[in-house]
């Protein structure tokens, strides 16, 4: 909970207990009040959010029990004052306002966003519109000038549009991830990037089906504030929804659950995915001319590019490695590989890599994909590792775990402690692009692997 929810909390229950010990009247309207002066105090600097509902209605039914303590307080209304004050207590922690980690490089995170269209490429997914051409909406994190007075970005935009699209992915009531409205990044919109004599290296990372470019801003800064440039896009279509300038979106298509044709349909949905990804390196090299203004012309080192994906996005990143040559080392996170052509399984990546994931897929819809690893990685040529993390699940592979200390129980998370399964990804993604982008030492790299939520698969 955020700082002055645990103050209103406190007071809160203060003054309940004096209610229901019987204390002095003056004791329990003096902590009333303190109780409604931090509760205003907190709505005002902080915001409200529905799970403080339990709080704020908790205030009166408590003064009704005072004013008539005589005829209506007894065990029963004692009970159930206390469980409403336990829920009062226990929403809100269950479902935070969550602070994103400190990056902790040297650097300010810079941020900005684009909507690139490429005209060369009819959208398929819109067999509505004959004359629709592909676009994205594709963000950029790079290390930035210190600043200021700035005001962080929101760790999502649009949070309307985005929460109703969350509440129907997740069969949730709309108004359930509001709350997201309030979580800030570390990120700042337009701050003008370092001046150095080195070249930025670049990471183009790629989310999972229903997923979208904002779930991995923790290790997006991470890196960001250690110098690289990280771009993520939207894959329109399949993000949960991706938002454009004029506020027409592309909502999530890419539900094919029994479909007769789904083999053909992944096929050509991977096939626009990695085309995204050529055609984003494309924008990259605009960037660097000038072509395309921004405050990393001139500053970013095209011969440094590194690709990761979540999921999805890993089968993407796996499979753009294998297509563009521009492309000098790949990571990717739980991967489901299954819909990588089979010519590039055949192929194997010839560049490093590194794949991170659970430790089984075999309760999955997709228990063979470990499986096609195997054949991966035996077609591959060194340097390549593949590691399992320990108590992990799909989703600990980005922002997920963040969101709930108990979230694991509903969703596809691990038991990990979320502190911990981030800062171990972040460490793991970063040596190893320093080790094999930028050629460094691999001492940290190799301390790492010897963590005992680790387990090596040679």
């Amino acid at each position: 909970m955020r700082p002055l929810e645990i103050l209103t909390i406190i007071l809160l229950t203060g003054s309940l207990t004096a209610l229901l010990t019987h204390k002095q009247r003056k004791t329990y309207l003096y902590l009333l009040f303190a109780t409604i002066v931090a509760m205003l105090i907190q709505h005002f600097y902080e915001g409200n959010r529905w799970q403080f509902a339990f709080a704020i209605y908790l205030l009166p039914a408590s003064y009704v029990c005072h004013r008539f303590q005589e005829n209506i307080i007894n065990s029963i209304t004692k009970f159930i004052l206390i469980v409403w004050l336990g829920l009062a207590i226990i929403v809100p922690w269950a479902i935070p306002v969550f602070n994103l980690p400190n990056p902790g490089g040297q650097f300010d995170v810079g941020t900005n966003t684009f909507h690139w269209v490429d005209s060369s490429r009819l959208e398929w997914f819109t067999n509505e519109d004959q004359s629709d051409v592909r676009q994205l909406m594709v963000q950029i994190w790079y290390p930035a000038e210190k600043q200021n007075n700035n005001k962080p970005e929101p760790y999502l935009d649009f949070i309307d549009l985005r929460a109703k699209t969350l509440a129907n992915a997740g069969n949730i009531p709309e108004f359930f991830p509001s709350h997201l409205n309030y979580i800030s990044t570390n990120s700042y919109t337009g701050l003008p990037s370092i001046n150095n004599d080195n070249l930025l290296p670049i990471l183009i990372f790629s989310h999972g089906i229903t997923g979208s470019r904002h779930l991995h801003q923790v290790m997006y800064e991470h890196l960001a504030s250690r110098g690289y440039v990280v771009i993520a896009p939207d894959h329109s279509y399949d993000a949960n929804i991706t938002i454009f300038p004029n506020l027409d979106y592309a909502d999530y298509r890419s539900d094919i659950t029994g479909h007769p044709d789904s083999v053909n349909i992944r096929s050509m949905q991977m096939n626009t995915r990695a085309k995204d990804i050529i055609f984003i390196i494309d924008q990259v090299q605009k960037l660097f001319s000038g072509e395309i203004k921004s405050t990393l012309n001139g500053k970013i080192n095209l011969d440094k590019i590194a690709i990761g994906g979540h999921s999805y996005g890993g089968a993407t990143a796996t499979l753009t490695s294998d297509l563009d040559n521009r492309i000098k080392a790949c990571f990717v996170l739980d991967s489901w590989l299954s819909p990588i052509p089979n010519q590039t399984i055949k192929n194997g990546i010839h560049i490093p890599f590194l794949f991170m994931g659970r430790p089984t897929w075999e309760e999955s819809d997709y228990p063979g994909n470990y499986p096609i690893l195997d054949s991966l990685m035996t077609n591959s040529s060194d340097p390549k590792y593949r590691l399992i993390i320990k108590e992990s699940q799909h989703l600990d592979f980005s922002d997920i775990p963040l969101f709930s200390p108990i979230i694991h129980y509903v969703m596809d998370v691990g038991t990990l402690p979320a502190k911990q399964s981030t800062t171990l990804l972040n460490n793991l993604v970063y040596e190893f692009l320093e080790k094999y982008l930028m050629n460094s030492s691999d001492l940290l790299f190799n301390d790492i692997l010897k963590n005992n939520l680790i387990y090596k698969i040679n």
